[in-house]
């Protein structure tokens, strides 16, 4: 190999070099018997990584259950027959056995009734409200909730039902109306429309359902943080006749718009404000107001200019409902209470 001048640079000649001219080694050929030998081996499928768990084998028969229940065993769960013969009322589920085996009561309050606040003590976790009723009530409330079902009315989830008593599990609502009235904020016409219109759709269907609240005002309406209102103290209705709505239907349509709007009613029972002034710009909550006094059927409340006309949406609740949460005690009772397995 002889170096070659071409200007700057040096070439060497690699046409002579001997191992270039050699050809490339037969690997095969030189461990012939070691791949012939791991072929032979591996005629399937190789696994593709050795943390891949194995296929587990059928299991035996005689393998006992990894999950061990605890405790007395659980009453069978089953719908109430629907005993006011209302075919559109859903099948409500009734626990033999205390509810506190299922939930933590954490704290009682006044909301509309005595309620006992809980979690569920396992699975999903969530607030939940509890009220009680006494047993000699039971079949009475229990038909009641089984010929129910709308979203303005408040409704139960299941029941538990002992000896003594009967328990029924309901969604939180943390509000009444009468944190709202009893707050320094008024509700605008929007609120208004908004409450109200829930609160008539509520009443009318009781009504439809042949049931008359006897204990109607603004305690006895639920609120949520964001814009359900809810009719409770479903113990408080009565059956009556199916037949024309009585002047008593209608009128606690009157007083509930009446502390919404002045924060009281009159002594003498009357319907009206004495504080015009600070509705003058909200003419269709002054007509409305009047038309409680005069409507005849919920009906012709549903079409008057506040419910009919004045256009509102769940969010216009949200402000005056947290404002109302933080600004106003409630009544409470709390007692530690020491678990078996705390």
């Amino acid at each position: 190999m002889q170096p070659v001048d071409n200007k700057r640079a040096t070439q060497y000649q690699a046409d002579e070099v001997p191992l270039l001219q050699q050809p490339p080694p037969n690997t095969e050929a030189a461990v012939p018997s070691l791949l012939h030998e791991l072929k032979s081996k591996h005629k399937g499928p190789v696994p593709s990584s050795a943390r891949l768990a194995k296929r587990p084998l059928a299991p035996s028969l005689m393998e006992p259950s990894r999950k061990v229940i605890r405790g007395s065993p659980r009453a069978l769960a089953l719908p109430e027959t629907n005993r006011l013969g209302n075919s559109s009322g859903s099948d409500l589920v009734i626990r033999q056995e205390l509810p506190w085996d299922t939930f933590k009561k954490y704290y009682e309050c006044d909301l509309a009734g005595t309620v006992a606040v809980c979690v569920r003590r396992s699975g999903r976790r969530g607030v939940w409200a509890i009220r009680q009723y006494p047993c000699k009530d039971a079949d009475r409330i229990l038909g009641i909730l089984c010929s129910m079902s709308h979203k303005n009315v408040v409704s139960a989830f299941e029941c538990f039902r002992t000896s003594d008593a009967l328990y029924m599990l309901s969604q939180f609502h943390p509000l009444t109306l009468d944190h709202v009235v009893a707050c320094k904020a008024f509700p605008d016409q929007r609120q208004l429309a908004a409450i109200m219109s829930q609160f008539v759709d509520g009443l009318s269907y009781l009504d439809a359902q042949n049931l008359q609240h006897t204990s109607l005002d603004c305690a006895s309406v639920l609120m949520s943080l964001d814009r359900e209102v809810q009719i409770a103290r479903i113990d408080c209705c009565a059956i009556q006749p199916a037949g024309r709505v009585q002047v008593n239907d209608l009128a606690p349509v009157g007083r509930v718009m009446m502390e919404l709007m002045q924060k009281y009613v009159k002594d003498d029972g009357a319907v009206g404000i004495n504080n015009p002034d600070r509705w003058r710009n909200c003419p269709a909550a002054i007509e409305f107001l009047s038309a409680t006094t005069s409507a005849g059927l919920f009906e012709e409340l549903k079409r008057q200019c506040l419910l009919a006309e004045i256009r509102w949406a769940p969010g216009d609740l949200i402000g005056l409902a947290w404002f109302a949460l933080i600004s106003v005690c409630t009544f409470y009772s709390y007692m530690p209470q020491l678990d078996e397995d705390e």
